[in-house]
C-alpha cells in the first residue's frame, strides 16, 4: 500500500487518491442454505451474511451474487482490509453485487467482481508469456539468481505480443 501510496506521488506532488484493498476469497468451507417449500435451498442471488459467522475484529461479510446453476452456492468473503474512501459496510456489500454484473465474458452475474476475474486473466496471461519466452529449464531457480533486467524487458514488452483478449 505504502508502494502505491509513492508511486502516487511520484506522478505528481500533490496527488493522492483514495485508495481502498478488499480481499474477496472463494476458497473456504462456509455454505449458506435457506428452508423453502422444498426443504433446504441456496441463497438468492444479492444475499448477505454480515453477523454471526464473520470475524468481529475485521469489516467482512459473505455475499452470494449469482445463482448456482448446479449444487450448493459458495458466497464470496469480502474483507476490506483498507478504506480512504470510508465507505459503509452497506456500500461495500452493494458495490460488491452490481461489479458481479459486469463481467463481458458472461451475461449474467458471476460469483465474485469483474476486476477479479480481470486481474487473474492479466497474470495467468503474464505467467504464460513469462513461460514461453524465457528458457526456465536452462537455469537454476531461485532468489540468488533471478532473471535480468534486459530479460525481464523481453518477456514483458508490449510490441511482442498480440492483443489481450478478455
Amino acid at each position: 500500500l505504502g508502494g502505491i501510496q509513492d508511486a502516487c506521488m511520484e506522478l505528481k506532488q500533490d496527488y493522492k487518491p483514495r485508495i481502498s484493498v478488499v480481499v474477496c476469497t472463494k476458497r473456504h468451507k462456509q455454505r449458506f442454505v435457506v428452508r423453502g417449500q422444498r426443504g433446504m435451498e441456496n441463497m438468492e442471488p444479492g444475499t448477505v451474511v454480515d453477523t454471526g459467522v464473520v470475524s468481529p475484529n475485521y469489516m467482512n461479510f459473505y455475499l452470494n451474487s449469482q445463482q448456482a446453476i448446479q449444487g450448493t452456492s459458495v458466497p464470496c468473503h469480502y474483507y476490506v482490509l483498507y478504506d480512504d474512501n470510508r465507505f459503509s459496510m452497506d456500500m461495500w456489500q452493494m458495490l460488491s453485487f452490481y461489479l458481479c454484473h459486469t463481467y463481458a465474458r458472461c451475461s449474467r452475474s458471476v460469483s465474485y467482481p469483474a476486476p477479479v476475474y480481470y486481474a487473474h486473466l492479466a497474470c495467468a496471461s503474464a505467467r504464460a508469456r513469462m513461460l514461453s519466452h524465457y528458457d526456465w529449464q536452462g537455469i537454476q531457480t531461485g532468489p540468488e539468481d533471478p532473471p535480468t533486467e534486459e530479460e525481464i524487458e523481453t518477456i514483458t514488452r508490449p510490441d511482442k505480443f498480440n492483443m489481450f483478449f478478455i
